[in-house]
């Protein structure tokens, strides 16, 4: 019997349905297994665990749906009537296994939504399932039967699922004090939520609506806290293999994150079947469409479709997935490397730490290293997704298939040459950047002053010279991505060229041609091929030059660590210090501290064999000269110094009081708790007490905002007293047992001094009551009868000790040591702070820019951007891009014209195919050119420039407002972006603007159906961007901001390491910086989400597109040519990543140009210290007699005060006149008027009669004064030469002869006979050119020294051109001790009074000062409440003292005899 073709096919349908039915039961009997095991297993996990959300209406409903859905499974199962033994089984078993899981669903969904507070994963999995396999089953079921609603409800069932998923699917409100309150938002979603990113929206459309500020952001995920993975990190580190080797920290890395690294294995596996289903959808869409015999395919219309929805759907999801899982993982990267870096610099020596290498470590370095993550996944997928290219490339194309191989063999070898010599050209770049934000951040801490010096200038010009240095530095490396650029692209371009040109040469041979069906499967192939060759290519010298970042960070965690070999003194009978008082001293054995046999110093000991025991509650002052080694007994007290001999103290947590106090940034009372135990911080009493002590009462209550007033960085906003007994406040507070006191009194002024020191000191005082031990450092011997015993130090020996009595007596030399007179620092910025919470809210507000920029952005950046790249170079970019765009894509159509072509001039198609893509390969490295090697360094260059002129021209009000952290982080933080993200996202946006427009353009020629999707695309994209964008570009400045609290946190680490470690106060700095790294990764977490978020919206788009093309190929297959669908899904395969390229490189523009607006608005807001009246400018000569007159000046910081008042005075050329006042006089005003630090509200200042109000400020401060400033301006990190001659014009042999004058020379070149550097290398001097942290380290006063020297060699430079300069000491020797101090005079006298210079001081030790004056001369100037009460010559000073009160003559009796 004969069948007919009609019964053929019948029986081959029937068939397919039986199998496709089957199919549907195995896939059902399947996921109710998975399910059943993961619910099982959940069911066990929360048996024990307690009720964590509200249960409410939200349980009760999904009770009863769990219910209903369990019923109607037993109803569906009941509803099966016939089946046979053979064919039935497996529907029954599926029915029944279906049965069997919703009764388990029941008590897990009350479980789930009990006892955790994110909706149940497994539920919703199973009901997605369930849902897929009803949708697939229901034309089945819905064949040959017309009652079939009422005999198999499955639509009502699917009604059900859907409810129940809805409600399963809902967020849970968490009960009142539950653990999990403080979750995350991605947390409490479910997995479509947190998949498809759901939980981001209330962030997204709160950035639309309002201006979103960090305390608004959700919190992160718990797993991406600082804190645990710290820990982790630090563990892994303390592990790690010895000896070490350079895979060393990759590996320590690897293993502290290995779980979330491994987590992105199964998203890309998933996303490279998806990626190389394309083609396959591709071949057979065209196969469909052209093939005249339907009933022999094994597609049908139908099943084409749901591939293309399953194809191109799980690509966006498994992208989206893949890409999240990347973003954790880089998130957990930036905070295990910063908690090493941190947790080395909280245990390095302070005094060799370089703040500058540690904030270039964190912020350089590891923004270079948290994508080291995705470089390598990228890498094994693309090396995946090349071997299945070439599979499916050799079943298509035969053996031409090795043509692609070859070219990526000949590129790689470009690629090998680049990763070969890129590591060490990056290590040179982020070290020039490290050399430059060193300078940059010694230069913000010490603009006040370069400024009075008058080398603002000359310090931008360094910084300046440096950032060009460090341009040069990455030009070399540049140039590399040039190079591998263009080999990267030649493999992307020419692969599929030159293998479609052969396999069509062989088919023309061979008498056939080139069939649309191989030409365009090929080009998809060979794309997927190239692609991930190309990434490959690009990704390994990355990935090698990243190893110097691992190298940098990896040596400064193998650097010496500081090491505590101190003994604590352990003695059963201690008594605490509150129960101290009343204790008999002579009672206890034990020392407070023991030093024995005590060394320290390299080639030269600074310590020699020094042995001292102090007894607990004594008071113990030592004494010495400059360079005696006082400061360095202190230091190996607290082991902040390498030591060798014996230190033991009966607590290693010591109260600290350091020369130079340290300060964080925070409120008064902050400060003063700050280092304080928990329990001590609550006594208010016992706050009021120390500050009561500390005389600190009545400086509060003079704030507006009492002690909750902001000290401003560094202090800025107090002045130098103030800053004095707000530390000595800090260590008192604290309650230590020891309490070592390193000068803390030099800036006070008397009678402040000695209140404070008789509230502590004396007899009835507190440190006296609470038994304290003191170990003070001081040069006052007034009050040397206050101590226990007096300790004089002495070349590092203890040169005598005992009571002061004894030692005045029998050893009258001693008494050389002249007493501290009186303190006369200024209160510079007092007046200046009334507002000090407002002002540093108003920072925070022009810092943040909180306006409405900062949402909707502004135009006017562009052009900003474009004029600082330089317009030529935007013009040759935008005209290779242009270029690129069409010759990249045109070929597409070409192929399309050649496939359909029945010519036989095939050799005009492959002429033309080779031409077309040679244009867009030399296209493209135009690009790349013009970006990275114009665009790139000019804009950076400018900006920078710009940036720095704002900066250093910023009148000193900005600085006291703005935390110099915030303004470092500008240099570093923004200028990455400029450096290295915003050329490419410029032309990248370009690039893919001019891209789509070409691709739309053939893609609706190819498939003019498809136009009518234009609006809708437009219309989406145009909502989208819009509402992310003003999102995104909120979070970028947020990310930027918080930044910048991180380096400020780093900052203040690195400046007050040794008091954190005094007071053990390692984990509060620890504690408080993680909180700070925290909010820092909240924005950027969040921005990487949001991107995430935007990536799975236009995969969506693009897939609906791609669904449409092949639902269009498949309805209108007798009007499409196989040419057309080939061109239509070829372009829909690039425009995804076109379309999501163009959208994320024009959010990462508008994001990046976040850098852009900050300088913008810097330049904008901060107004210039530099007046437009301020253009007279003297001849070179001014000033060539040095006389000045104050002609009724009036002066103030603030328009609320006065600091001076109608000030008329005329100092004659040649005079020397002295300086004296209490506190808040005027005197340093008076000085910082002179150079045009303090404007005048009313009066002039006249010097040789020009009025200096007219002349601009810069050459007032270079060339008509010369300053020496109370704290020597010292950049460790750069040359001997630099520091002392900045403009780096004068003669080796004048540096010397300078530095010989102040006794220097011969310390300095003890350096010689150290390393034995006799010989002069090129043009360099062995000792004027080492940086100076590696000659002999300095004392204060051998600093104050130096700046003297730097002094004499700016007098020099301009007595060179006629001009006579005239001097300013603004208590230039308070911090000194007396020898010093004779020593400086002496010079000052010799080198410039003697020589006609006029100096004017303000004079810490009147009595020093005066033993030096002319009489008859030279003029005594007393200040009070801003004027000038008096002016007098020696003879008045003396009348003075005899009418001085008791406690004034106390004050200053050593001056005045």
């Amino acid at each position: 019997m004969i069948s007919s073709p009609k019964s053929v096919n019948l029986f081959r349908n029937m068939a397919r349905m039986a199998s496709f039915v089957d199919a549907i039961a195995v896939f059902s009997v399947l996921i109710s297994i998975l399910f059943l095991c993961a619910a099982l297993f959940r069911i066990w996990s929360l048996r024990k665990a307690p009720p964590v959300v509200v249960s409410g209406f939200q349980g009760q409903v999904k009770t009863v749906l769990s219910i209903l859905f369990a019923a109607s499974s037993l109803g569906r199962l009941i509803s099966l009537e016939d089946w046979t033994l053979d064919g039935g089984n497996l529907l029954v078993a599926s029915r029944t296994l279906q049965l069997i899981a919703a009764v388990v669903l029941c008590p897990l969904s009350w479980m789930e939504h009990q006892r955790s507070i994110r909706p149940s994963d497994p539920i919703i999995l199973y009901l997605i399932a369930c849902l897929i396999r009803d949708g697939l089953e229901l034309p089945s079921t819905i064949q040959g039967q017309r009652d079939w609603l009422m005999q198999d409800p499955t639509i009502a069932q699917m009604a059900l699922k859907i409810a129940l998923l809805a409600t399963e699917d809902l967020e849970k409100v968490p009960i009142e004090e539950s653990p999990y309150e403080d979750v995350s938002l991605e947390e409490k979603f479910s997995i479509l939520g947190r998949t498809f990113f759901s939980w981001i929206h209330p962030v997204l459309f709160e950035g639309y609506r309002n201006i979103l500020i960090g305390r608004d952001l959700p919190s992160i995920d718990t797993k991406l806290r600082s804190k645990p993975i710290r820990a982790a990190a630090l563990s892994a580190w303390d592990r790690r293999p010895r000896p070490e080797n350079k895979m060393t920290l990759p590996k320590v890395l690897l293993k502290c994150l290995i779980k979330p690294f491994l987590l992105a294995i199964p998203p890309r596996l998933f996303l490279t079947i998806f990626r190389y289903s394309q083609p396959i959808i591709i071949r057979q869409a065209i196969i469909y469409v052209t093939s005249n015999k339907l009933s022999e395919q094994l597609w049908t219309g139908a099943s084409l479709v749901i591939a293309a929805v399953v194809v191109y759907v799980g690509l966006a999801i498994s992208n989206t997935v893949y890409q999240h899982r990347l973003n954790k993982l880089r998130v957990m990267i930036r905070a295990a490397l910063i908690a090493l870096v941190h947790d080395k610099t909280m245990n390095f020596y302070a005094e060799t730490l370089n703040e500058g290498k540690v904030l270039t470590l964190i912020s350089t370095d590891v923004d270079s290293l948290d994508t080291t993550g995705e470089w390598f996944h990228e890498t094994w997928g693309q090396i995946l997704e090349v071997i299945i290219g070439i599979a499916m490339l050799a079943w298509e194309v035969g053996w031409v298939f090795p043509v692609p191989l070859f070219i990526i063999f000949l590129c790689s070898r470009v690629s090998q040459h680049v990763a070969k010599n890129l590591r060490s050209r990056q290590g040179r770049w982020n070290e020039a950047t490290q050399t430059r934000i060193s300078v940059t951040s010694a230069a913000i801490s010490a603009i006040k002053s370069i400024k009075m010096l008058g080398l603002q200038q000359a310090i931008s010009a360094r910084i300046q010279r440096l950032r060009e240095n460090e341009l040069r530095m990455a030009s070399k490396v540049r140039w590399m991505m040039v190079a591998y650029n263009a080999s990267a692209n030649a493999n992307g371009m020419f692969a599929p060229v030159i293998t479609l040109v052969l396999y069509a040469i062989l088919a023309k041979v061979r008498g056939g041609g080139l069939d649309t069906e191989t030409a365009f499967t090929t080009i998809a192939i060979l794309s997927m091929v190239t692609h991930p060759a190309n990434m490959v290519m690009t990704i390994v010298p990355r990935v090698i030059a990243s190893f110097a970042s691992f190298e940098r960070i990896q040596s400064f965690l193998l650097e010496p660590s500081r090491h505590d070999y101190r003994i604590e003194l352990d003695d059963p009978k201690r008594t605490p210090v509150s129960e101290a008082h009343g204790t008999d001293l002579g009672a206890i054995s034990y020392p407070a501290v023991h030093v024995e046999g005590l060394f320290v110093g390299e080639s030269r000991f600074v310590l020699d064999n020094v042995n001292l025991t102090v007894k607990p509650g004594s008071i113990i002052i030592c004494s010495g000269a400059t360079a005696a080694g006082k400061t360095t007994l202190t230091r190996s007290i607290l082991s902040e110094v390498p030591f060798v001999g014996t230190v033991g103290v009966s607590s290693k947590r010591i109260g600290y009081c350091s020369q130079l106090p340290w300060l964080p940034n925070g409120s008064i009372r902050q400060v003063i708790t700050s280092l304080a135990d928990d329990v001590i911080v609550a006594d208010l009493g016992w706050y009021e007490t120390v500050i009561d002590a500390c005389c600190l009462t009545k400086d509060i209550d003079e704030l507006p905002n009492g002690d909750e007033t902001f000290v401003g960085s560094r202090g800025s906003n107090l002045s130098g007293g103030q800053r004095q007994r707000l530390a000595l406040a800090r260590a008192i507070f604290a309650r230590t047992n020891i309490l070592i006191l390193d000068d803390p009194f030099s800036s006070l002024d008397g009678r402040t001094e000695n209140q404070v020191i008789e509230n502590l000191l004396g007899g009835e005082g507190l440190l006296r009551q609470l038994g304290t031990t003191v170990l003070l450092i001081s040069n006052s011997t007034q009050y040397f009868r206050l101590a226990d015993e007096i300790v004089v130090l002495e070349g590092g020996h203890i040169k005598e000790r005992g009571r002061w009595e004894e030692l005045a007596s029998q050893h009258p030399q001693i008494l050389k040591i002249i007493p501290t007179e009186e303190g006369v620092y200024e209160d510079k910025t007092l007046p200046t702070d009334r507002l000090n919470q407002l002002a540093q809210q108003r920072e925070w507000f022009d810092d943040s820019a909180i306006n409405l920029k900062r949402q909707a952005g502004d135009s006017a950046l562009y052009s900003y951007y474009i004029k600082a790249a330089g317009i030529g170079n935007f013009t040759i970019m935008v005209s290779c891009t242009a270029l690129y765009s069409f010759f990249i894509t045109f070929p597409q159509y070409w192929l399309k014209l050649w496939a359909d072509s029945s010519s036989s001039e095939d050799w005009i198609f492959v002429g033309g195919y080779i031409a077309l893509n040679l244009i867009a390969w030399v296209s493209t490295n135009g690009i790349m050119w013009s970006t990275v090697m114009r665009i790139a360094p000019h804009s950076g260059l400018v900006l920078h420039s710009k940036l720095l002129k704002t900066v250093t021209c910023a009148p000193l009000l900005y600085f006291s407002r703005t935390d110099s952290g915030s303004i470092l982080n500008r240099f570093s933080q923004d200028f990455e972006l400029v450096d290295r993200k915003l050329a490419p996202a410029l032309s990248t946006v370009c690039v893919q603007i001019f891209k789509l427009l070409v691709q739309v353009v053939l893609l609706f020629i190819a498939q003019k159906l498809l136009t009518l999707t234009l609006p809708v695309c437009l219309v989406i994209i145009y909502v989208v961007q819009r509402i992310y964008l003003r999102t995104s570009r909120q979070l970028r400045l947020l990310e930027l901001e918080s930044k910048s609290e991180v380096f400020i946190d780093f900052l203040e680490t690195v400046d007050g390491l040794s008091t954190i470690r005094a007071f053990g106060a390692q984990s509060k700095a620890e504690n408080a910086h993680l909180v700070h790294l925290d909010e820092s990764q909240k924005p950027f977490y969040l921005l990487l989400c949001l991107q995430c978020w935007l990536r799975i919206v236009l995969d969506l788009l693009v897939a609906g597109i791609a669904v449409g093309v092949i639902a269009l190929a498949v309805v209108l297959r007798d009007t499409t040519s196989g040419g057309q669908v080939g061109v239509a899904l070829n372009i829909v395969l690039v425009a995804n990543t076109t379309l999501l390229r163009l959208i994320e490189s024009w959010t990462n523009l508008e994001i990046s140009l976040g850098a852009i607006t900050r300088i913008k608005s810097l330049e904008d807001e901060v107004a210039s210290e530099d007046q437009p009246s301020e253009t007279s400018v003297p001849p070179e000569t001014w000033p060539s007699l040095g006389a000045v007159e104050f002609r009724s000046l009036t002066a103030s910081y603030n328009t609320e005060r006065n600091a001076l008042e109608d000030v008329s005075l005329r100092i004659e050329p040649g005079q020397k006149v002295v300086i004296c006042g209490r506190t808040g006089s005027g005197k340093s005003s008076l000085l910082l008027a002179l150079i045009r630090l303090l404007d005048t509200q009313t009066g002039s200042i006249v010097v040789d009669g020009v009025n200096i109000s007219l002349v601009p400020r810069s050459v007032v401060r270079e060339r008509c004064f010369v300053t020496v400033p109370q704290e020597p301006l010292i950049f460790n990190h750069e040359t001997l030469r630099f520091n002392v001659d900045p403009t780096e014009t004068l003669s080796n042999d004048t540096i010397i002869e300078a530095l010989s004058k102040v006794h220097l020379w011969q310390h300095l070149k003890s350096v010689l006979d150290r390393d034995g550097l006799c010989d002069e290398i090129a043009g360099t001097h062995p000792i004027l050119d080492q940086t100076l942290a590696s000659l002999p380290p300095l004392s204060i006063g051998q600093g104050q020294l130096l700046a003297l020297a730097r002094a004499l060699l700016q007098v020099y430079a301009i007595s060179a051109s006629g001009a006579k300069p005239i001097i300013l000491l603004d208590e230039a020797t308070s911090s000194l001790d007396a020898s010093t101090e004779e020593l400086i005079l002496d010079i000052v006298h010799e080198e410039l009074t003697c020589k006609g210079h006029t100096v004017i001081m303000v004079a810490h030790r009147v009595g020093a000062a005066v033993a030096r004056m002319r009489q008859g001369v030279d003029v005594i100037v007393w200040m009070k409440d801003g004027r000038i009460e008096k002016v007098g010559d020696v003879s008045d000073l003396l009348d003075i003292a005899e009418q001085a009160t008791p406690d004034d003559r106390m004050e200053g009796s050593a001056g005045h005899t």
